[in-house]
């Protein structure tokens, strides 16, 4: 499912940070499997009204983002005009991941993505736009349908399982002169208590281990409310409140790197998840 995020920045709506923070419009949008999406001009500008995070919890949205300023589009009755907001936004995205939907099923003899991998595959291939690695105001970054493309026709991804306390280990190799290497984790994690303050309930924990043997945490955001905060850089440690996890690495060193995936906390059972990575072989963004 995919949402705008609203367009309500300016508007406090009770985050505690002021009225340029936490205005994402409706409960819907702030769940935790559904794709939120911000408003970009065409040169990756944000949108002035385009609503900001984070959700409610402190979690990570809008998830991506994409042009929804100035865009030609039908209007009653039965005729065109110009139009902007996360409502054209969010059917770019949308459009988008029904051409990615069709690619998936032309490469893997007509079986269909399950939805966590799909939505992994589209915000691990964005274009980094706003402060490096995920904000509170563009997501993941701008969407790239062409990287998307790439990541499911090369099958640049995994799937396992995990319970608390045990550990599933993946291995890539990156090649020389690769810019900048990006890996994902990402579950379909189950509904929370409605009662609940957090609204994840399976805890994983991303790490990767590079050539040298340094460990890499994923990027993570301050979700305190204040404006300071929410607007600093990501940074690495562990995340507990979001069933999405980043590494990213610049000017990555060729050889194996080792992907870890340890479930922290999943209260019962087992949980799959999905690990998508990709490889930028320039800094310069495909548009």
């Amino acid at each position: 499912h995919v949402f705008s995020a609203g367009n309500d920045n300016g508007n406090d709506c009770g985050y505690g940070a002021g009225n340029q923070w936490g205005n994402i419009t409706g409960g819907h949008k702030m769940a935790k499997n559904v794709i939120t999406v911000a408003n970009v001009g065409r040169i990756d500008q944000i949108n002035s009204t385009s609503s900001r995070g984070p959700a409610s919890d402190g979690r990570i949205k809008p998830d991506v983002s994409a042009v929804g300023t100035n865009v030609y589009s039908t209007t009653n009755p039965n005729l065109y005009t110009t139009k902007t907001g996360t409502s054209m936004s969010c059917p770019g995205v949308s459009g988008s991941l029904a051409v990615l939907y069709e690619a998936f099923k032309d490469h893997n003899n007509g079986n269909e993505p399950e939805s966590a991998l799909l939505k992994g595959i589209l915000m691990n291939s964005c274009d980094d736009i706003g402060n490096k690695g995920p904000d509170f105001i563009h997501g993941y970054g701008r969407v790239n349908v062409g990287h998307a493309y790439d990541i499911i026709q090369n099958a640049t991804y995994f799937s396992d399982s995990v319970s608390t306390g045990s550990t599933k280990s993946f291995t890539i190799n990156v090649p020389a002169n690769t810019y900048q290497v990006k890996v994902m984790l990402i579950w379909a994690d189950p509904q929370a208590s409605t009662s609940a303050a957090m609204a994840l309930v399976n805890d994983l924990d991303l790490s990767v281990q590079i050539p040298g043997g340094n460990s890499l945490k994923p990027w993570v955001l301050n979700p305190a409310a204040s404006s300071s905060a929410l607007s600093s850089l990501a940074v690495r440690k562990r995340d507990s409140l979001n069933n999405i996890e980043q590494v990213t690495l610049d000017s990555a060193t060729q050889g194996t790197y080792t992907i870890n995936v340890n479930g922290y906390n999943i209260p019962s059972g087992n949980q799959k998840f999905y690990i998508i990575h990709s490889f930028i072989k320039d800094e310069i963004k495909i548009t």
